[in-house]
């Protein structure tokens, strides 16, 4: 008996950590540029390239956890814009597709420092840019939007 139950304790562990993959998905934590880009268009939607230095920067560390890991950030009925998290690390091995793809995207952008988050307005164009701002989510989400705003006032002169 006392077999039988390590037996199948050892196999929910092993079907636990085979399905874990699946289960840390996030919806907020897209990394795919494309079809980021692709989302926001189709969407009429900003879109927020945070370039995030994820296992070395203080500030990146910050942002990631006190505005993009919280739920009321992922909200789209109060903060109508997309994220895409780019991220620089140290330590963690990365495929080569996605190292090529940020490091693309941070000369192309000119990224000086982390965090950094650029905005985008959904055509693509970039309508400015913010670092780590203190105050969590709402903080944040203001700053994005007085950008937003800021960029729509300008259009409509």
């Amino acid at each position: 008996m006392k077999s039988m139950l390590r037996e199948f304790c050892i196999f929910c562990l092993g079907a636990v950590i085979s399905i874990q993959p699946v289960l840390s998905c996030e919806v907020s934590d897209d990394t795919n540029f494309p079809r980021s880009a692709a989302l926001a268009k189709r969407t009429n939607r900003p879109l927020l390239l945070a370039f995030i230095g994820t296992d070395w920067s203080i500030s990146s560390l910050k942002l990631d956890r006190e505005v993009f890991d919280q739920a009321e950030f992922a909200d789209d009925s109060k903060y109508n814009f997309l994220l895409c998290k780019l991220h620089f690390y140290q330590t963690q091995e990365r495929s080569p597709e996605i190292i090529g793809q940020n490091e693309e995207l941070a000369m192309k952008y000119n990224v000086q420092e982390f965090p950094t988050v650029v905005v985008l307005s959904p055509d693509g164009r970039e309508i400015g840019r913010l670092g780590y701002v203190p105050g969590g989510v709402k903080a944040f989400a203001a700053a994005v939007n007085a950008i937003v705003a800021k960029s729509r006032q300008q259009e409509r002169n």
